[in-house]
């Protein structure tokens, strides 16, 4: 492919990515508008893939690619100059109800580094954009883990639409996981049944087995768990599978799973007391939760609220217990051990679970969709999850 030259040292492609393909922008899609997000444009502006592409180049050159030099050196332990760096390929990849999501792999010396672009277009938008990178900072610098993505910077970009008055795009720039993918819940033609489907281009079948599955939802609830702190009841939360916070990464049979986006980081419940009984509950409470929205995901991301089968249980309480006892090693205080939770959640009655439940649900925010999933399947889940604890001891 020609490169369009940018600057004085760096050419760079711009590409939009649509179902399996990839199309250069400055030949056949400088015009054609950006998909709005799952929940339609909403008040969103509506934007072109040129001029966006263009927008996202225009905050990586800014200072002569200092702050991208210092993203790469970072990402691969060195200093990096400029005249190491090829091209630049920019590709716009997703468009959520929040942001436009680009990919940017610099090529250093033949080696691509890919970045990720998360792009806000309206003023609720840069503000989630700006409490999302600042959480992201916060959590990698005070957790010793790599689930969440690295942020390097944060900016805007000129937006220039031929006709219009220019405007500005925020986004920051972070690490792109590679190889990583969106899942949903899918329904087959066939069978008729609900399965996770892997959304990876380079595969033509991307179910997930049932084991796979039930590895999937362990490594996902195992996260969630390592970030909570039980002294004062903060967590990451709001997340949701059918906004893609999570993604996974498939290969030789074997998942990976990783968190790409953090909403807020606070505590849920209202307790004004810390004592034992407190913690224990908010504990109980969100390990309740976690059991429940992890079951929720809507077809393909955008379609009907849709509940997971049982399997995806097993693998988020496997996850739950293995985050607590590896986090009561690493960084909790005073907190009872994966085993005295579990013997105490064993001694709770169905009753004493179903009431614990509707406290949980008084806590945390459903919409009406999946509250009328949560009525229709709320005691099959109860019991699945009893039987589970007392089978699992």
């Amino acid at each position: 492919m020609k490169l369009v030259k940018k600057s004085k040292e760096i050419p760079v492609k711009l590409m939009a990515t649509a179902p399996q393909v990839q199309v250069p922008v400055e030949v056949e899609g400088s015009t054609i508008p950006l998909p709005s997000g799952p929940h339609g444009r909403g008040g969103e502006p509506d934007l072109q893939y040129g001029p966006y592409l263009e927008a996202v180049n225009h905050l990586l050159v800014k200072d002569r690619y200092q702050r991208l030099l210092e993203a790469v050196g970072s990402r691969l332990h060195r200093v990096v100059s400029v005249d190491e760096i090829d091209y630049l390929e920019i590709r716009s990849e997703k468009h959520g109800t929040c942001y436009h999501v680009a990919c940017v792999d610099v090529c250093v010396s033949g080696q691509k580094v890919p970045f990720a672009v998360n792009v806000a277009a309206t003023p609720r938008a840069r503000e989630q954009l700006a409490r999302d990178f600042r959480l992201l900072k916060t959590l990698n610098k005070r957790y010793d883990y790599n689930f969440l993505p690295k942020v390097y910077f944060k900016g805007a970009g000129s937006y220039r639409e031929r006709g219009k008055p220019a405007k500005w795009l925020h986004m920051f720039v972070a690490e792109w996981f590679r190889s990583f993918h969106e899942f949903h819940l899918h329904r087959e033609d066939v069978s008729g049944s609900k399965r996770i489907l892997l959304w990876d281009p380079d595969r033509k079948a991307g179910y997930l087995s049932e084991d796979q599955c039930q590895e999937l939802y362990r490594q996902a609830a195992r996260i969630l768990t390592l970030y909570y702190n039980y002294n004062n009841f903060r967590q990451i939360y709001p997340w949701h599978h059918a906004a893609g916070d999570f993604v996974l990464k498939k290969d030789r049979g074997k998942v990976d799973v990783r968190l790409i986006t953090i909403r807020d980081y606070g505590s849920v419940v209202d307790f004004t007391t810390r004592k034992k009984a407190a913690k224990l509950l908010g504990l109980i409470l969100f390990f309740l939760h976690l059991t429940i929205q992890m079951r929720i995901d809507r077809l393909d991301g955008v379609g009907q609220v849709v509940w997971a089968e049982d399997h995806c249980l097993q693998g988020t309480v496997a996850g739950f217990f293995a985050g607590l006892a590896q986090g009561e090693k690493e960084n909790w205080k005073n907190m009872p051990s994966a085993g005295e939770i579990r013997e105490l959640f064993c001694r709770f009655s169905r009753e004493e679970w179903l009431q614990l439940l509707m406290k949980m649900l008084e806590s945390y925010k459903f919409s009406q969709e999946e509250l009328s999933l949560i009525s229709h399947h709320g005691d099959n889940h109860m019991d699945c999850l009893r039987g589970l604890l007392v089978s699992s001891k």
